[in-house]
């Protein structure tokens, strides 16, 4: 996989071909099996194809012509709603269920959801937004990995005047409204796919000696 890694470039450009719908079915299933934060799953992923569904979509966006001309997006949307106790409870029980260990609703509370930490972090609306974003950045890492494996091109358009910029917050209102989306959901980033245009270099990082460490 570290190979596919390293050869890893963000397209921008795409032929016209049309993707199937299977392959952008793959692409979303890659990031609705990602890691997520006690298994909260705080996203839904919901692909645009039509143009005018598209026009609107990339009036949020400062780099909105990528979206207008990509032959799919996928818009990705956290649910803030999702660290709700309850909503919390349930994922965790699903996931130690999963695991073979049944657990009450008090044995999860004081396992997990009751530690200063946890608690702390569900206090806030600024920690549960960037738990969000946190989690739904490991999605898109997921998905662009699952395009590449489908032979696609993808990149990753996250400049969008949502609720934590509030540049416009009447246009995208208007967005949001389009797409169903209720209150606790905002709309993180969109994700470009489509076949490659042409070959491009690949793309450059920092050195290994700058980024990667190991402490003994």
């Amino acid at each position: 996989m570290l190979k596919q890694i390293t050869e890893w470039k963000s397209v921008r450009k795409f032929a016209s071909q049309p993707v199937e719908e299977e392959k952008i079915l793959d692409v979303m299933n890659a990031g609705r099996r990602a890691p997520s934060w006690k298994n909260i799953q705080p996203w839904r992923f919901i692909t645009v194809t039509g143009e005018s569904d598209k026009a609107k979509l990339a009036e949020g966006f400062s780099m909105g012509v990528l979206i207008k001309k990509a032959p799919a997006v996928i818009m990705c949307v956290g649910n803030l709603a999702a660290w709700e106790r309850t909503h919390q409870r349930d994922r965790l029980r699903e996931l130690m269920s999963n695991s073979g260990v049944a657990m009450s609703n008090e044995d999860i509370d004081k396992t997990f959801l009751n530690n200063q930490i946890a608690q702390a972090l569900a206090n806030t609306s600024s920690s549960l937004m960037a738990r969000t974003f946190e989690n739904m950045g490991i999605a898109y890492g997921f998905m662009i990995l699952e395009a590449m494996n489908q032979g696609l091109g993808a990149c990753i358009v996250g400049e969008i005047d949502n609720e934590l910029s509030g540049v416009d917050s009447s246009k995208y209102g208007e967005i949001k409204a389009h797409f169903n989306l209720d209150a606790t959901e905002i709309i993180t980033a969109a994700i470009i796919i489509g076949y490659p245009a042409k070959d491009l270099p690949v793309s450059p990082r920092k050195s290994e000696d700058d980024i990667c460490q190991i402490w003994r």
